[in-house]
């Protein structure tokens, strides 16, 4: 069976045979990439399900003994041991084979960022150590968290809809139509010969940085509590980096296009220079995505703190206590959800950095991939003149809009 990466590039190499060909030939080539598409896709389940596979429980014990504060504090000193080596190990080959180039000398395996629990569970045992850290002693209990869940639950976007997909290799082609069409024929009437039109979002590997710091001591402590310190610290990081590129990364500098600057994304103005935001501009907001047949899925807005304020506080119509956002977080029949990450200082006008956005439409067209694991670098000289030892991790995403018409946007609301 060929893998994913060969199935995609050979798709990749087909839909550029396209070009102008028309009748049979035209025929032939769409029946191919249908046929290529389908199989890619059979192919990327069968992975994703191989690597997602339940471990059995000995193998889960022995995975849930890896320590993250045991992993940094050995890498500080350039000696990871036992388990923790043989994960750095594990994690190198996946990095090799997601198509991921350089990378750092220490990483994370996905495989440990899916196994745990949502929750760690409680520390039975709170002042129980084997033997002592600097003689890299395994530990009789270490987090239970599981670093990609958390993450997802994490992320405003997942909440709001879009799919997360981990284990990705290479780089992956999203095909989609151009629209569908249908018509009825006449008994004995031949079909008629509409070019469909394809055109595809190529995902790829970015590298996206997470900047941390720990004291040695910390690191030095084997405390399920720290375990659980130093991931969530991680976590949190990670999420608000991540739901920035989905919502509004610019495309440039090494980041994904987010929707807020996704090409062919609606748009609705408040005005010359801004305004302020009213009921009329949001339901504005759904009926450009109505027009264009994207009123599906999870409908959701996301703005940002600014915004929600103005929501909570603006009445519908001036003079009755109904406000654009009610007690239950919803506005024009959708929830509302808040990011920080929606920009705040856009400008219109004379509005200079001084104009918010809010982003509405399906948020199930849209995909957040990750290759790989996590690779971790640590700084040797950064606890020379402090206590600080930075730790730096480096994670791999691209975002994908697959129907940018399903999405309308304000981005001149004064706050």
């Amino acid at each position: 069976m060929k893998t994913s990466r060969e199935l995609s590039a050979e798709l990749n190499a087909r839909m550029a045979t396209l070009g102008d060909k028309e009748g049979e030939e035209r025929n032939a080539i769409l029946r191919d990439i249908e046929g290529l598409t389908n199989e890619l896709n059979t192919v990327l389940a069968a992975e994703a399900a191989l690597k997602n596979k339940p471990l059995q429980d000995p193998e889960k014990r022995e995975i849930k003994r890896f320590s993250i504060s045991k992993f940094l504090r050995e890498a500080y000193y350039n000696n990871l041991t036992g388990l923790e080596r043989e994960m750095n190990d594990e994690a190198i080959k996946e990095r090799a084979n997601a198509g991921i180039t350089g990378g750092e000398r220490f990483s994370i395996p996905s495989i440990l960022l899916r196994e745990g629990d949502s929750e760690p569970e409680p520390d039975p045992f709170p002042f129980y150590n084997i033997g002592t850290a600097t003689e890299g002693a395994e530990f009789a209990h270490v987090t239970r968290i599981s670093y990609a869940e958390a993450l997802r639950n994490n992320l405003v976007c997942a909440k709001a809809g879009a799919t997360y997909l981990t284990g990705l290799q290479g780089n992956v082609r999203i095909v989609k139509g151009g629209g569908a069409s249908a018509s009825w024929l006449a008994e004995g009437a031949s079909a008629p010969k509409e070019k469909q039109t394809f055109s595809a979002i190529t995902m790829s590997p970015k590298r996206l940085q997470i900047l941390s710091g720990y004291t040695l001591d910390l690191l030095k402590q084997t405390s399920l509590d720290v375990e659980v310190h130093i991931l969530r610290d991680m976590i949190r990081s990670h999420a608000e980096a991540l739901d920035a590129a989905i919502l509004a990364g610019t495309g440039s500098d090494g980041q994904p296009t987010g929707v807020l600057n996704a090409s062919g994304i609606n748009s609705v103005a408040m005005g010359t220079n801004g305004g302020n935001i009213n009921f009329a501009k949001l339901v504005q907001m759904e009926e450009e995505v109505g027009i264009d047949n994207g009123l599906l899925g999870s409908l959701v807005y996301i703005t940002n703190s600014k915004v929600n304020s103005k929501l909570k506080t603006t009445p519908q119509v001036d003079g009755y206590p109904v406000y654009l956002k009610d007690s239950n977080g919803i506005s024009n029949g959708y929830p509302v959800l808040v990011s920080n990450a929606v920009p705040s200082n856009l400008t219109k006008g004379t509005s200079s950095n001084k104009c918010s956005a809010i982003l509405f439409g399906n948020w199930n067209e849209v995909l957040a991939g990750q290759w790989g694991g996590i690779d971790i670098l640590i700084d040797p000289l950064s606890s020379k003149d402090s206590a600080v030892i930075e730790v730096t991790a480096y994670a791999y995403h691209d975002v994908c809009v697959r129907r940018a018409d399903s999405f309308c946007k304000i981005a001149d609301i004064t706050t």
